[in-house]
């Protein structure tokens, strides 16, 4: 036998009389949080949140923003606080790269199997398994999509469609029909002409365009709601500009209505909702749309926490399919020469406030006039919906609102970004609610596929 050296002896003597003092309360914490009566049994609904785009830095400056500046605290990070939650890291790869993109990991959920990125649920030898709607219906359970992104986008489309394109959104948009999705919210209607939308009619689904007539519509039917051309704007842009408060629903009005349109399902219900645009802003390394949507993300949690509640045999899973940006609020010092001490980092506070005065997103910026302008001209443009005065060498960073943007940003607010690509980070999952207690503490993506229909009792 193996010999233990007299300092890695010590060393494990030390470590266990630590644990004896200090550990033994937080691993009974843990041993209960995971086996409390509320997280065991068999659950009759899902509801399956996903904050695209997602790594830590995000969650963190959401709960910064809100605590700092709203005086508050996020509804995710008070789950952690009050409630028993099954917490777990992921590793996201797809079967193509270690850096996943959106269409192979929600395949991975969806069909419980690595994808190529750009792919939706169409192995490598072009077969294409059956997804995780079509489980769920021959089960008896009613299943609805919503997200911030045009619905027929990559995630909503992983848990329902197969394609070897996520690009073919339009056939996305007919498979939903030919697999009655009960209900699909979000944006692009560009991929539902006329055409298609008197045959989704014809079917029997209520369809609305607007926030007004999504909040103002009644019944359990099937549902469909386009809310923009394209994808819905950032929640920083929707917000502010009177036009599109009153005719985009929040992604929590939307997760509101999902919730009572299937709640009466007699078997159960699946709802998958997508806070897509957090990855968007990721990739334009805009900070303040970042915040904004995954706060808005954060009230839908809400919605969802409100819902179980009252439904406690619904389980709540929250995750993100893959970082994206890498975005973090870094500490800044008042002088360059400032030394590590009790008044280190001094400025950070200062510098990250200043987010609370930002009132519109790049992209908004882009779309009014903004991406033509250099020089003078951009600086004051750029101030006008920021509040920052920009040096000219941050101008010229900004020109074009791409990459360099918030590198000039992150230069006055101390949030800065690794890339403009996802990453490959592990990620965030947490779960709520009976049935989550089958979710290990570290799983690979396509696992949760199969744990969530062995929870359901649903044959794999």
């Amino acid at each position: 036998m193996k010999q233990i050296s007299t300092s890695r002896r010590n060393f494990l003597h030390a470590s266990a009389a630590t644990t004896a003092v200090f550990g033994a309360e937080k691993s009974l914490l843990a041993n209960e949080t995971r086996n409390a009566s509320a997280n065991g049994g068999k659950p009759r609904n899902v509801i399956f949140m996903v904050s695209d785009g997602m790594n830590h830095g995000a969650l963190s400056l959401a709960h910064l923003y809100r605590q700092r500046l709203e005086g508050g605290d996020t509804v995710w990070n008070r789950l952690y606080q009050e409630r028993p939650v099954v917490r777990a890291l992921v590793e996201t790869s797809s079967h193509s790269s270690c850096v996943t993109d959106s269409a192979a990991a929600a395949s991975a959920w969806g069909c419980g199997q690595r994808i190529n990125n750009g792919v939706i649920n169409v192995l490598p030898d072009g077969s294409t398994p059956q997804v995780l709607h079509e489980k769920l219906q021959k089960a008896g359970r009613k299943t609805g999509l919503v997200s911030t992104a045009t619905i027929t986008h990559a995630t909503p489309a992983g848990f329902a469609a197969n394609v070897p394109s996520r690009g073919q959104e339009k056939d996305i948009a007919v498979q939903y029909l030919e697999r009655k999705v009960d209900l699909l919210l979000g944006g692009g209607r560009k991929f539902f002409d006329d055409d298609l939308l008197k045959k989704y009619q014809a079917a029997g689904y209520q369809t609305v365009e607007n926030r007004k007539e999504l909040l103002a519509g009644k019944g359990t039917g099937p549902l469909l709601g386009t809310f923009s051309t394209g994808h819905m704007p950032f929640e920083i842009d929707r917000k502010r500009v009177p036009k599109l408060d009153n005719e985009v629903p929040t992604l929590a009005e939307m997760s509101r209505v999902a919730l009572s349109r299937l709640e009466a399902a007699k078997e159960g219900f699946f709802l998958m909702i997508e806070g897509a645009r957090i990855d968007h802003a990721g990739h334009a390394n805009d900070a303040a749309a970042s915040i904004h949507d995954q706060l808005a993300f954060d009230d839908a949690i809400g919605v969802a926490v409100a819902y179980i509640d009252k439904h406690p045999d619904t389980l709540l899973i929250i995750t993100t399919d893959h970082g994206c940006g890498g975005i973090q609020m870094n500490g800044v010092k008042a002088k360059p020469d400032e030394e590590f001490g009790p008044g280190s980092y001094s400025a950070s506070n200062a510098y990250f406030d200043r987010l609370a005065q930002f009132t519109r997103s790049f992209e908004w910026m882009k779309q009014n006039g903004l991406n033509g302008l250099s020089g003078d001209k951009l600086a004051d443009a750029l101030e006008k919906y920021t509040q920052l005065k920009l040096t000219p060498e941050q101008t010229k960073l900004a020109q074009g609102l791409k990459g360099g943007a918030g590198v000039a940003v992150g230069e006055h607010t101390g949030v800065t970004w690794t890339s403009q690509n996802h990453t490959g980070e592990l990620v965030e999952f947490c779960a709520l609610g009976p049935g989550s207690n089958q979710f290990p503490a570290f799983m690979q993506n396509r696992d949760a596929h199969g744990i969530l229909l062995a929870s359901l009792g649903i044959a794999v």
